[in-house]
């Protein structure tokens, strides 16, 4: 079984964490990948009024990575600072992107 990392800034604090998520192989499609959100059955929890419970699943996709937003009122940011709203797929390969006042990267 393998992991993957997450890496996590926080932009408030500037505090950097990196956080390992199991079972890497089941989560390779649109409907297995990572969720993160502020709700306590995510895989990455993130704190913040500005995350929505089920804000984003990130997911690889052949040689690309991608993030879908889950939930209609969910923003994100590419490493451009462009947005996307809910319901919108970004792709991000391996560029960081940020969900509230997260920039993260996997």
């Amino acid at each position: 079984m393998s992991q993957i990392a997450v890496h996590i800034e926080d932009t408030r604090t500037g505090q950097v964490e990196t956080r390992y998520v199991d079972n890497l192989e089941a989560r390779c499609s649109r409907e297995t990948g990572i969720v993160i959100g502020s709700a306590e059955d995510c895989d990455i929890v993130l704190t913040s009024p500005d995350v929505c419970a089920h804000h984003a699943r990130w997911y690889p996709g052949g040689y690309h990575r991608f993030v879908l937003l889950l939930d209609e009122d969910a923003v994100i940011h590419n490493s451009r600072g462009d947005p996307y709203r809910g319901g919108e797929t970004l792709r991000v390969d391996h560029r960081p992107f940020q969900i509230g006042p997260f920039i993260i990267s996997i």
